[in-house]
Protein backbone atom coordinates (compact mmCIF):
# COMPACT_ATOMS: atom_id res chain seq x y z
CA UNK A 1 0.00 0.00 0.00
CA UNK A 2 1.17 3.67 -1.31
CA UNK A 3 1.86 6.00 1.85
CA UNK A 4 1.75 9.38 1.65
CA UNK A 5 5.25 9.97 1.32
CA UNK A 6 5.23 7.39 -1.53
CA UNK A 7 2.40 9.15 -3.30
CA UNK A 8 3.75 12.47 -3.06
CA UNK A 9 7.35 11.58 -4.96
CA UNK A 10 5.03 9.62 -7.83
CA UNK A 11 2.61 12.82 -8.27
CA UNK A 12 5.33 15.26 -8.38
CA UNK A 13 7.32 13.17 -10.74
CA UNK A 14 4.09 13.07 -13.22
CA UNK A 15 4.04 16.60 -12.37
CA UNK A 16 6.96 17.12 -14.06
CA UNK A 17 6.46 14.90 -16.56
CA UNK A 18 3.54 16.80 -17.77
CA UNK A 19 5.68 20.52 -16.96
CA UNK A 20 8.34 19.14 -19.33
CA UNK A 21 6.17 17.44 -22.14
CA UNK A 22 4.29 20.57 -22.54
CA UNK A 23 6.98 22.90 -22.60
CA UNK A 24 8.70 21.43 -25.08
CA UNK A 25 6.07 20.50 -27.31
CA UNK A 26 5.20 24.21 -27.39
CA UNK A 27 8.79 24.90 -28.37
CA UNK A 28 9.11 22.28 -31.15
CA UNK A 29 5.67 23.54 -32.53
CA UNK A 30 7.02 26.82 -33.06
CA UNK A 31 11.11 25.62 -32.93
CA UNK A 32 12.63 28.76 -35.24
CA UNK A 33 10.80 31.35 -32.93
CA UNK A 34 12.20 29.42 -30.09
CA UNK A 35 15.58 29.65 -31.74
CA UNK A 36 14.87 33.38 -32.02
CA UNK A 37 13.94 34.53 -28.53
CA UNK A 38 17.53 32.31 -27.07
CA UNK A 39 18.94 34.38 -29.61
CA UNK A 40 18.27 37.60 -27.73
CA UNK A 41 19.52 36.33 -24.26
CA UNK A 42 22.19 37.86 -23.05
CA UNK A 43 23.55 34.63 -21.62
CA UNK A 44 22.57 32.60 -24.84
CA UNK A 45 22.94 34.32 -27.58
CA UNK A 46 26.43 33.20 -28.80
CA UNK A 47 25.19 29.78 -28.20
CA UNK A 48 21.65 29.72 -29.57
CA UNK A 49 21.74 26.75 -31.77
CA UNK A 50 22.97 23.95 -29.74
CA UNK A 51 21.60 25.48 -26.33
CA UNK A 52 17.90 25.65 -28.57
CA UNK A 53 18.08 22.04 -29.06
CA UNK A 54 20.09 21.13 -26.00
CA UNK A 55 16.89 22.32 -23.69
CA UNK A 56 14.88 20.68 -26.16
CA UNK A 57 16.60 16.91 -25.41
CA UNK A 58 16.90 17.32 -21.88
CA UNK A 59 13.34 17.94 -21.23
CA UNK A 60 12.30 15.00 -23.32
CA UNK A 61 14.91 13.34 -21.83
CA UNK A 62 13.98 14.19 -18.45
CA UNK A 63 10.45 13.09 -18.79
CA UNK A 64 11.55 9.94 -20.30
CA UNK A 65 13.28 9.15 -16.74
CA UNK A 66 10.96 10.47 -14.59
CA UNK A 67 8.09 7.40 -16.14
CA UNK A 68 9.89 4.41 -14.92
CA UNK A 69 10.47 4.15 -10.95
CA UNK A 70 14.18 2.83 -11.24
CA UNK A 71 15.66 5.69 -12.67
CA UNK A 72 13.04 8.13 -11.18
CA UNK A 73 15.48 9.46 -8.10
CA UNK A 74 17.90 10.33 -11.29
CA UNK A 75 14.97 12.09 -12.85
CA UNK A 76 14.18 14.11 -9.85
CA UNK A 77 17.93 15.42 -9.23
CA UNK A 78 17.53 16.35 -13.25
CA UNK A 79 14.60 18.03 -13.24
CA UNK A 80 15.81 19.84 -9.65
CA UNK A 81 19.05 21.18 -11.54
CA UNK A 82 17.36 22.17 -14.86
CA UNK A 83 14.59 24.35 -12.34
CA UNK A 84 17.98 25.31 -10.67
CA UNK A 85 18.98 26.83 -14.40
CA UNK A 86 15.98 28.56 -15.33
CA UNK A 87 15.80 30.25 -12.14
CA UNK A 88 19.11 31.41 -12.26
CA UNK A 89 19.08 32.46 -15.60
CA UNK A 90 15.25 34.92 -14.98
CA UNK A 91 16.96 36.42 -11.83
CA UNK A 92 19.96 37.45 -13.99
CA UNK A 93 17.94 38.59 -16.92
CA UNK A 94 15.71 40.62 -14.35
CA UNK A 95 18.74 42.02 -12.64
CA UNK A 96 21.90 42.24 -14.64
CA UNK A 97 20.60 42.50 -18.14
CA UNK A 98 19.75 45.55 -20.02
CA UNK A 99 16.47 44.43 -21.85
CA UNK A 100 14.29 41.44 -20.98
CA UNK A 101 14.23 39.02 -24.20
CA UNK A 102 10.56 36.63 -24.71
CA UNK A 103 9.73 34.21 -22.16
CA UNK A 104 9.21 30.34 -22.72
CA UNK A 105 6.00 30.34 -24.71
CA UNK A 106 2.77 28.39 -24.38
CA UNK A 107 0.77 29.12 -21.15
CA UNK A 108 4.44 29.83 -19.35
CA UNK A 109 4.90 33.15 -21.51
CA UNK A 110 1.58 34.67 -20.32
CA UNK A 111 3.35 34.89 -16.72
CA UNK A 112 5.64 37.80 -16.03
CA UNK A 113 9.23 37.12 -15.45
CA UNK A 114 8.87 37.91 -11.83
CA UNK A 115 5.99 35.33 -11.41
CA UNK A 116 7.77 33.11 -13.59
CA UNK A 117 10.96 33.28 -11.16
CA UNK A 118 8.48 32.62 -8.40
CA UNK A 119 6.68 29.65 -10.21
CA UNK A 120 10.83 28.34 -10.86
CA UNK A 121 11.78 28.27 -7.28
CA UNK A 122 8.47 26.65 -6.24
CA UNK A 123 9.16 23.54 -8.45
CA UNK A 124 12.85 23.91 -7.36
CA UNK A 125 11.04 23.47 -3.80
CA UNK A 126 9.01 20.48 -4.81
CA UNK A 127 11.90 18.37 -6.06
CA UNK A 128 14.05 19.14 -3.18
CA UNK A 129 11.44 18.02 -1.06
CA UNK A 130 10.54 15.25 -3.46
CA UNK A 131 14.45 13.72 -3.19
CA UNK A 132 14.41 14.50 0.59
CA UNK A 133 11.07 12.51 1.32
CA UNK A 134 12.54 9.74 -1.47
CA UNK A 135 15.68 9.57 0.68
CA UNK A 136 13.55 8.76 4.55
CA UNK A 137 11.54 6.21 2.53
CA UNK A 138 14.68 4.48 1.29
CA UNK A 139 15.97 4.96 5.05
CA UNK A 140 18.59 6.93 3.76
CA UNK A 141 19.94 10.22 5.76
CA UNK A 142 19.03 13.31 3.94
CA UNK A 143 22.62 14.33 4.43
CA UNK A 144 23.80 12.71 1.32
CA UNK A 145 20.89 14.94 -1.07
CA UNK A 146 21.44 17.99 0.67
CA UNK A 147 24.81 17.79 0.21
CA UNK A 148 24.53 17.22 -3.85
CA UNK A 149 21.40 19.40 -4.39
CA UNK A 150 23.67 22.41 -2.72
CA UNK A 151 26.79 21.30 -5.28
CA UNK A 152 24.51 21.16 -8.14
CA UNK A 153 23.20 24.51 -7.45
CA UNK A 154 26.73 25.76 -7.00
CA UNK A 155 27.81 24.44 -10.20
CA UNK A 156 24.73 25.81 -12.27
CA UNK A 157 25.19 29.20 -10.14
CA UNK A 158 29.14 28.72 -12.01
CA UNK A 159 28.00 27.68 -15.07
CA UNK A 160 25.35 30.58 -15.72
CA UNK A 161 27.86 33.35 -14.71
CA UNK A 162 30.54 31.61 -17.10
CA UNK A 163 27.99 31.51 -19.72
CA UNK A 164 26.62 35.16 -19.45
CA UNK A 165 30.30 36.72 -19.62
CA UNK A 166 31.30 34.22 -22.31
CA UNK A 167 28.14 35.59 -23.98
CA UNK A 168 28.70 39.06 -23.41
CA UNK A 169 32.55 38.55 -25.02
CA UNK A 170 31.20 36.66 -27.97
CA UNK A 171 28.81 39.86 -29.38
CA UNK A 172 30.92 42.73 -28.44
CA UNK A 173 34.32 40.95 -28.90
CA UNK A 174 34.23 38.14 -31.44
CA UNK A 175 31.47 40.28 -33.80
CA UNK A 176 29.56 37.34 -33.72
CA UNK A 177 26.22 38.47 -35.33
CA UNK A 178 23.50 38.53 -33.00
CA UNK A 179 21.43 41.21 -32.27
CA UNK A 180 20.06 41.74 -28.73
CA UNK A 181 16.57 43.40 -29.38
CA UNK A 182 15.14 45.76 -26.93
CA UNK A 183 11.50 45.07 -26.16
CA UNK A 184 8.40 48.11 -26.71
CA UNK A 185 11.68 50.40 -27.04
CA UNK A 186 9.47 53.07 -29.07
CA UNK A 187 5.90 53.47 -29.32
CA UNK A 188 4.19 55.46 -31.61
CA UNK A 189 2.56 58.55 -31.46
CA UNK A 190 1.65 60.49 -34.20
CA UNK A 191 1.53 61.02 -38.30
CA UNK A 192 1.93 63.54 -41.31
CA UNK A 193 1.63 63.15 -44.93
CA UNK A 194 3.86 65.67 -46.53
CA UNK A 195 1.81 64.45 -49.99
CA UNK A 196 4.63 63.85 -51.77
CA UNK A 197 8.24 61.70 -51.34
CA UNK A 198 11.19 63.90 -52.05
CA UNK A 199 11.43 65.46 -48.49
CA UNK A 200 14.04 64.84 -46.17
CA UNK A 201 15.66 66.16 -43.01
CA UNK A 202 17.36 69.29 -42.48
CA UNK A 203 17.85 69.73 -39.05
CA UNK A 204 15.79 71.25 -35.70
CA UNK A 205 15.74 74.06 -34.07
CA UNK A 206 13.51 74.46 -30.77
CA UNK A 207 10.05 72.70 -31.12
CA UNK A 208 10.51 72.92 -34.52
CA UNK A 209 12.00 70.07 -37.35
CA UNK A 210 13.34 71.09 -40.55
CA UNK A 211 12.68 69.68 -43.90
CA UNK A 212 13.96 70.51 -47.30
CA UNK A 213 12.90 69.22 -50.94
CA UNK A 214 15.18 68.18 -53.73
CA UNK A 215 12.44 69.28 -55.65
CA UNK A 216 12.97 72.98 -54.37
CA UNK A 217 16.32 73.56 -53.87
CA UNK A 218 15.20 77.07 -52.43
CA UNK A 219 12.55 76.35 -50.48
CA UNK A 220 13.02 75.25 -46.59
CA UNK A 221 10.00 74.35 -44.55
CA UNK A 222 9.26 73.86 -40.89
CA UNK A 223 6.79 71.54 -39.13
CA UNK A 224 6.09 72.14 -35.22
CA UNK A 225 7.17 68.76 -33.27
CA UNK A 226 3.97 68.18 -32.66
CA UNK A 227 2.85 68.02 -36.42
CA UNK A 228 0.31 70.92 -36.55
CA UNK A 229 1.21 73.05 -39.38
CA UNK A 230 3.74 72.48 -42.11
CA UNK A 231 5.31 76.05 -43.43
CA UNK A 232 7.16 76.95 -46.10
CA UNK A 233 9.57 79.74 -46.65
CA UNK A 234 11.26 80.84 -50.23
CA UNK A 235 15.22 81.75 -49.58
CA UNK A 236 17.06 83.86 -51.60
CA UNK A 237 20.14 83.44 -52.35
CA UNK A 238 22.77 86.37 -53.01
CA UNK A 239 24.33 84.62 -55.76
CA UNK A 240 23.17 81.88 -57.69
CA UNK A 241 24.79 82.60 -61.05
CA UNK A 242 25.74 78.51 -61.57
CA UNK A 243 23.96 75.44 -62.00
CA UNK A 244 23.25 73.48 -58.75
CA UNK A 245 23.81 69.66 -58.94
CA UNK A 246 22.43 68.09 -55.74
CA UNK A 247 21.99 70.99 -53.08
CA UNK A 248 21.32 70.48 -49.49
CA UNK A 249 19.96 72.71 -46.45
CA UNK A 250 21.01 71.97 -43.00
CA UNK A 251 20.00 73.83 -40.23
CA UNK A 252 21.87 74.67 -36.60
CA UNK A 253 21.92 76.86 -33.74
CA UNK A 254 19.47 79.36 -35.30
CA UNK A 255 21.27 79.53 -38.87
CA UNK A 256 20.40 77.64 -41.65
CA UNK A 257 22.60 76.72 -44.59
CA UNK A 258 22.55 75.15 -48.02
CA UNK A 259 25.28 73.75 -50.05
CA UNK A 260 26.24 71.91 -53.42
CA UNK A 261 29.59 70.50 -52.76
CA UNK A 262 29.55 69.73 -56.71
CA UNK A 263 29.91 73.88 -57.50
CA UNK A 264 31.00 73.83 -54.81
CA UNK A 265 29.02 76.66 -52.65
CA UNK A 266 28.22 76.91 -49.20
CA UNK A 267 24.97 79.84 -48.28
CA UNK A 268 24.62 80.80 -44.63
CA UNK A 269 20.77 82.21 -43.33
CA UNK A 270 19.11 83.26 -40.07
CA UNK A 271 16.29 81.46 -39.24
CA UNK A 272 13.11 83.00 -40.20
CA UNK A 273 14.65 85.24 -42.82
CA UNK A 274 14.80 84.50 -46.48
CA UNK A 275 18.01 85.74 -47.52
CA UNK A 276 21.32 83.80 -47.38
CA UNK A 277 24.74 85.23 -47.87
CA UNK A 278 28.20 83.47 -49.53
CA UNK A 279 30.39 81.98 -46.78
CA UNK A 280 32.23 79.75 -49.17
CA UNK A 281 32.11 79.50 -52.78
CA UNK A 282 35.41 77.41 -54.78
CA UNK A 283 37.36 76.68 -51.15
CA UNK A 284 36.44 72.83 -51.46
CA UNK A 285 34.86 70.26 -53.49
CA UNK A 286 32.72 68.08 -51.15
CA UNK A 287 30.03 65.15 -50.98
CA UNK A 288 28.87 65.16 -47.13
CA UNK A 289 29.30 68.52 -44.90
CA UNK A 290 28.20 68.88 -41.12
CA UNK A 291 28.41 72.46 -38.91
CA UNK A 292 30.08 72.36 -35.80
CA UNK A 293 29.81 75.00 -33.28
CA UNK A 294 33.48 76.49 -33.19
CA UNK A 295 32.58 78.45 -36.70
CA UNK A 296 33.52 75.33 -38.78
CA UNK A 297 32.25 72.55 -40.69
CA UNK A 298 33.33 69.06 -41.11
CA UNK A 299 33.42 67.54 -44.63
CA UNK A 300 34.04 64.66 -46.70
CA UNK A 301 36.20 65.47 -50.10
CA UNK A 302 39.38 64.81 -52.09
CA UNK A 303 43.09 64.73 -51.47
CA UNK A 304 44.52 65.55 -54.59
CA UNK A 305 47.98 64.73 -53.23
CA UNK A 306 47.03 61.16 -52.49
CA UNK A 307 44.18 60.46 -54.43
CA UNK A 308 41.63 59.36 -52.29
CA UNK A 309 38.91 60.94 -50.25
CA UNK A 310 39.02 61.69 -46.97
CA UNK A 311 37.83 64.82 -44.18
CA UNK A 312 38.46 67.69 -43.88
CA UNK A 313 37.76 70.90 -41.71
CA UNK A 314 36.29 74.09 -43.74
CA UNK A 315 36.75 77.47 -42.05
CA UNK A 316 33.91 79.90 -42.86
CA UNK A 317 36.26 82.88 -41.31
CA UNK A 318 38.73 85.05 -42.51
CA UNK A 319 41.81 82.84 -42.07
CA UNK A 320 44.73 81.69 -44.52
CA UNK A 321 43.59 78.39 -44.22
CA UNK A 322 39.90 77.81 -45.37
CA UNK A 323 40.49 73.85 -45.76
CA UNK A 324 42.84 71.84 -43.91
CA UNK A 325 42.49 68.18 -45.24
CA UNK A 326 43.22 64.95 -42.87
CA UNK A 327 44.27 62.67 -45.37
CA UNK A 328 45.02 59.77 -42.80
CA UNK A 329 41.80 59.40 -40.86
CA UNK A 330 39.62 57.16 -43.14
CA UNK A 331 41.00 53.58 -43.97
CA UNK A 332 41.96 52.73 -47.25
CA UNK A 333 41.47 48.52 -48.28
CA UNK A 334 41.55 49.09 -51.95
CA UNK A 335 41.24 52.12 -53.88
CA UNK A 336 41.14 54.74 -51.44
CA UNK A 337 37.90 56.17 -52.91
CA UNK A 338 34.50 53.66 -52.94
CA UNK A 339 35.86 51.76 -50.09
CA UNK A 340 35.85 54.39 -47.92
CA UNK A 341 32.36 55.46 -48.47
CA UNK A 342 30.56 55.93 -45.54
CA UNK A 343 28.11 58.48 -43.66
CA UNK A 344 29.11 61.79 -41.73
CA UNK A 345 27.56 62.99 -38.49
CA UNK A 346 28.44 65.14 -36.17
CA UNK A 347 26.97 64.72 -32.31
CA UNK A 348 25.24 67.98 -31.43
CA UNK A 349 25.51 67.18 -27.95
CA UNK A 350 29.36 67.26 -27.56
CA UNK A 351 30.17 68.00 -31.12
CA UNK A 352 31.97 64.80 -31.85
CA UNK A 353 32.39 63.81 -35.31
CA UNK A 354 31.25 60.11 -36.31
CA UNK A 355 32.20 58.74 -39.40
CA UNK A 356 30.13 55.08 -40.81
CA UNK A 357 32.09 53.37 -42.86
CA UNK A 358 29.22 51.92 -45.55
CA UNK A 359 30.96 48.36 -46.61
CA UNK A 360 32.73 47.61 -43.41
CA UNK A 361 31.42 46.67 -39.95
CA UNK A 362 33.56 49.70 -38.35
CA UNK A 363 33.16 54.10 -37.24
CA UNK A 364 35.46 56.25 -36.20
CA UNK A 365 35.10 59.28 -33.52
CA UNK A 366 36.90 61.90 -33.93
CA UNK A 367 36.55 65.43 -31.73
CA UNK A 368 35.88 68.46 -33.51
CA UNK A 369 39.07 69.45 -34.18
CA UNK A 370 39.98 65.42 -36.00
CA UNK A 371 41.66 64.42 -33.28
CA UNK A 372 42.04 61.93 -30.41
CA UNK A 373 40.69 59.29 -33.47
CA UNK A 374 39.01 56.30 -32.01
CA UNK A 375 38.13 53.17 -34.30
CA UNK A 376 35.15 50.60 -33.56
CA UNK A 377 33.66 47.50 -34.63
CA UNK A 378 30.19 47.08 -35.54
CA UNK A 379 28.41 43.69 -34.40
CA UNK A 380 27.96 43.07 -37.77
CA UNK A 381 30.74 40.17 -38.82
CA UNK A 382 31.52 41.60 -42.30
CA UNK A 383 35.07 43.55 -41.72
CA UNK A 384 36.43 43.33 -45.22
CA UNK A 385 34.97 43.68 -49.06
CA UNK A 386 37.12 43.06 -52.06
CA UNK A 387 35.46 46.34 -54.37
CA UNK A 388 36.46 46.00 -58.01
CA UNK A 389 36.98 49.49 -59.54
CA UNK A 390 37.11 50.11 -63.55
CA UNK A 391 38.09 53.25 -65.15
CA UNK A 392 35.34 54.39 -68.10
CA UNK A 393 36.91 55.69 -71.40
CA UNK A 394 35.98 59.19 -70.20
CA UNK A 395 38.25 58.91 -67.36
CA UNK A 396 35.59 58.34 -65.02
CA UNK A 397 36.16 55.67 -62.45
CA UNK A 398 32.79 53.03 -61.14
CA UNK A 399 32.37 49.93 -59.48
CA UNK A 400 31.99 46.99 -61.49
CA UNK A 401 29.25 45.42 -59.21
CA UNK A 402 27.53 47.32 -56.23
CA UNK A 403 28.98 45.38 -52.98
CA UNK A 404 27.09 44.67 -49.70
CA UNK A 405 25.64 47.51 -47.45
CA UNK A 406 26.83 47.24 -43.88
CA UNK A 407 25.79 50.48 -42.90
CA UNK A 408 23.11 51.89 -44.62
CA UNK A 409 22.08 55.46 -42.23
CA UNK A 410 23.34 56.97 -39.24
CA UNK A 411 22.26 59.62 -36.97
CA UNK A 412 24.28 60.71 -33.41
CA UNK A 413 22.68 62.17 -30.85
CA UNK A 414 23.83 62.56 -26.93
CA UNK A 415 26.64 60.08 -26.77
CA UNK A 416 24.37 57.55 -28.92
CA UNK A 417 24.97 56.31 -32.32
CA UNK A 418 21.74 54.72 -34.32
CA UNK A 419 22.62 52.80 -37.13
CA UNK A 420 20.37 51.21 -39.89
CA UNK A 421 21.09 48.02 -41.18
CA UNK A 422 19.45 45.50 -43.93
CA UNK A 423 22.03 43.22 -43.00
CA UNK A 424 20.26 40.37 -41.03
CA UNK A 425 21.59 38.69 -38.04
CA UNK A 426 21.74 35.34 -36.65
CA UNK A 427 18.70 33.17 -36.42
CA UNK A 428 16.52 36.41 -37.58
CA UNK A 429 15.02 34.01 -39.93
CA UNK A 430 11.65 35.01 -38.48
CA UNK A 431 11.89 38.89 -39.14
CA UNK A 432 10.55 40.00 -42.54
CA UNK A 433 13.64 42.63 -43.42
CA UNK A 434 11.95 44.10 -46.23
CA UNK A 435 9.03 45.02 -44.55
CA UNK A 436 11.03 46.09 -41.19
CA UNK A 437 13.57 48.71 -40.32
CA UNK A 438 16.68 47.50 -38.11
CA UNK A 439 18.42 50.28 -36.05
CA UNK A 440 21.34 49.35 -34.16
CA UNK A 441 22.50 51.57 -31.35
CA UNK A 442 26.40 51.90 -30.01
CA UNK A 443 27.68 54.24 -27.39
CA UNK A 444 30.38 56.66 -28.65
CA UNK A 445 31.06 57.95 -25.42
CA UNK A 446 32.53 54.00 -23.92
CA UNK A 447 31.95 52.42 -26.52
CA UNK A 448 29.54 49.43 -26.77
CA UNK A 449 26.75 47.84 -28.54
CA UNK A 450 23.65 48.70 -27.00
CA UNK A 451 20.84 46.74 -28.27
CA UNK A 452 18.53 47.00 -31.57
CA UNK A 453 14.84 47.42 -32.15
CA UNK A 454 12.43 47.03 -35.22
CA UNK A 455 10.03 49.88 -37.00
CA UNK A 456 7.59 48.48 -39.43
CA UNK A 457 8.08 49.81 -43.12
CA UNK A 458 4.97 48.43 -44.50
CA UNK A 459 5.37 49.36 -47.94
CA UNK A 460 8.87 47.96 -47.96
CA UNK A 461 10.27 51.53 -48.86
CA UNK A 462 13.85 52.18 -49.52
CA UNK A 463 13.61 55.08 -49.14
CA UNK A 464 13.42 55.77 -45.48
CA UNK A 465 15.09 58.33 -42.60
CA UNK A 466 15.35 59.27 -39.58
CA UNK A 467 15.86 61.78 -37.05
CA UNK A 468 16.33 62.54 -32.89
CA UNK A 469 15.11 64.97 -31.27
CA UNK A 470 14.76 65.23 -27.50
CA UNK A 471 12.96 61.90 -26.37
CA UNK A 472 11.16 61.32 -29.61
CA UNK A 473 12.38 59.31 -32.82
CA UNK A 474 10.98 61.17 -36.23
CA UNK A 475 11.14 58.47 -39.49
CA UNK A 476 10.24 59.59 -43.10
CA UNK A 477 8.94 56.81 -44.94
CA UNK A 478 8.01 58.01 -48.72
CA UNK A 479 5.66 60.82 -47.97
CA UNK A 480 4.47 59.84 -44.60
CA UNK A 481 6.23 61.56 -41.08
CA UNK A 482 5.95 59.44 -37.85
CA UNK A 483 6.97 60.38 -34.75
CA UNK A 484 8.04 57.82 -31.94
CA UNK A 485 8.42 57.98 -28.08
CA UNK A 486 11.76 56.67 -27.46
CA UNK A 487 11.06 53.96 -24.29
CA UNK A 488 12.95 54.69 -21.02
CA UNK A 489 15.84 51.95 -22.05
CA UNK A 490 16.63 53.96 -24.32
CA UNK A 491 16.39 57.77 -22.99
CA UNK A 492 18.37 56.43 -19.64
CA UNK A 493 21.49 55.95 -21.98
CA UNK A 494 21.32 59.66 -23.13
CA UNK A 495 23.01 61.44 -20.79
CA UNK A 496 26.41 59.92 -20.57
CA UNK A 497 25.79 56.76 -22.94
CA UNK A 498 27.03 54.56 -20.24
CA UNK A 499 29.03 51.32 -21.23
CA UNK A 500 31.92 49.60 -22.28
CA UNK A 501 33.58 46.87 -24.24
CA UNK A 502 33.21 47.64 -27.76
CA UNK A 503 35.90 46.34 -30.00
CA UNK A 504 38.20 49.31 -30.75
CA UNK A 505 41.80 49.67 -32.59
Amino acid sequence: MKTFKSKFVEYTSYFFILLFCYASISKMMDFENFQFQIGQSPLLSSYATIVSYGILAAELVVSTVLIFETTRRAGLYISFTLMVLFSLYIYIILNYSNFVPCSCGGILEKMSWRTHLVFNLLTVALSAAALLIQASIMKRSVLSPLLLMTGLTLLGTGSMLYLYHRSEYFVQKENNFVRKFLPHAVDEEDRFDLKVNSYYFAGSDNDVLYLGNHTTPFVLSAIDVNFRELKTLQIIPDQADFSFNSSKFLVRNQKYYLWDGTVPVLYQGDIGKPNMTTISYKDSHFSQLQALDNGFFVMLTYSPREKIQALALLSSGPTQERVKIYPGLLEKTNDGIFDTDGKLTVDPYNNNVIYTYSYMNKFIVLDQYLQRKKVFHTIDDLSHQEIDVIQLKNGQKKMKKNPITVNKFTFAYRGLLFIESDRPGKLENNINHKQSIIIDIYSTNSQQYLGSFLLPNPQSSKKTQFYIKDNRLYVMIENELIRYRFAQNIVKQFKSGEAENLNTE
